[in-house]
């Protein structure tokens, strides 16, 4: 692993950029509290900026957690204003839902882990169920009929990843 990036060390680039986020963060209080005064907002910009840092931590350390950490929150962050801003709020659950499906998919194509592309499949499959039971278009018997039976072939799945690894 080089330790410099353009001739800087990587430690100092990645120190620069939380200095840059961290003060960036702190002026994003002050608009949201002076400006759009709308305090309740600190969360949603503080996944961005952390997230952010975590997405540069890790193209520079070639760390997939920090990959997939830094694209979930950036993802919680964006779809949470999108959630603030629209007329939603019965749908919370299903925002942090998409917010991992966008993680694990992120992961799997810059990361290449075919186990992040199933778990996005089976958090969409999950959802849609969930969904469908929240609109009464189905009952608990038939969530449960599709759902413990597909989170049992989930998990065999996930161990017979595991354990066939080369």
């Amino acid at each position: 692993m080089n330790g410099r990036f353009l001739g800087i060390k990587k430690s100092f680039i990645l120190k620069a950029f939380a200095m840059l986020a961290f003060l960036s963060f702190v002026a994003y209080i002050f608009i949201s509290i002076f400006w759009v005064k709308n305090p309740t907002l600190w969360f949603f910009g503080f996944c961005l900026f952390l997230g952010g840092f975590e997405l540069v931590k890790s193209m520079l350390f070639k760390f997939d957690s920090s990959f997939y950490l830094g694209s979930l929150l950036v993802s919680i962050g964006i779809l949470g204003f999108v959630f603030h801003h629209t007329d939603t709020a019965s749908y919370a659950p299903f925002y942090i839902a998409i917010a991992f499906v966008i993680a694990s998919v992120a992961t799997f194509f810059f990361c290449g882990q075919k186990f992040h592309l199933i778990v996005a499949f089976s958090i969409v499959f999950v959802s849609l169920y969930f969904f469908l039971f929240s609109k009464n278009l189905i009952s608990t018997p038939i969530l449960i009929a599709f759902v413990v039976p597909f989170l049992v072939l989930l998990i065999l799945e996930i161990l017979m990843i595991c354990f066939h690894k080369k």
